[in-house]
């Protein structure tokens, strides 16, 4: 008994776009990764916002202006997901308010340790199957768009290798 040959009709050109958007870092593809990410990204930072905004219900003083670490919490996208960032240079107590520990700048303080973080990491645990699927759902189309694709139709007499 002979055994069966099965032909896949477009597999070079299949190979082809998939080196063409793998390669590419500023094609489709990548772009659409990231605008992805970003997307995902965005409901946990929209929450550690909210929570952390809570905490600057007092009036400013010397060392503080309230809201200013809220307004830090920033979210971008990279070719593999997505990032949630809090803190700047100016801004730099955002370590200390998520985890605490003691510091010495502006002045000396110190504040009860947590492992897990106070405010973005729990954001992100509690809203990780969101993300995911935020994920997912833009990957899946930006994978079935014709925008990345050089093959088009899917009528076998138009597929060509």
């Amino acid at each position: 008994m002979a055994g069966e040959v099965v032909g896949i009709v477009g597999m070079q050109a299949l190979r082809r776009d998939i080196a063409r958007m793998s390669t590419d870092v500023s094609g489709p593809l990548y772009r659409a990764i990231k605008d992805a990410g970003k997307r995902a990204v965005e409901p946990v930072a929209a929450r550690t916002r909210q929570t952390v905004g809570g905490l600057d219900q007092r009036p400013p003083d010397n060392w503080t202006t309230p809201g200013r670490l809220a307004a830090t919490v920033r979210t971008s996208g990279t070719k593999t997901g997505g990032a949630v960032r809090m803190g700047l240079a100016r801004v730099p107590y955002a370590g200390w308010v998520e985890f605490g520990g003691h510091r010495f700048r502006p002045h000396q303080s110190q504040r009860d340790y947590v492992q897990g973080g106070r405010y973005l990491f729990p954001a992100a645990q509690g809203l990780a199957p969101v993300a995911a699927q935020l994920y997912a759902d833009a990957i899946g189309r930006v994978l079935n768009s014709p925008a990345v694709w050089t093959n088009t139709t899917d009528e076998g007499s138009a597929v060509h290798d």
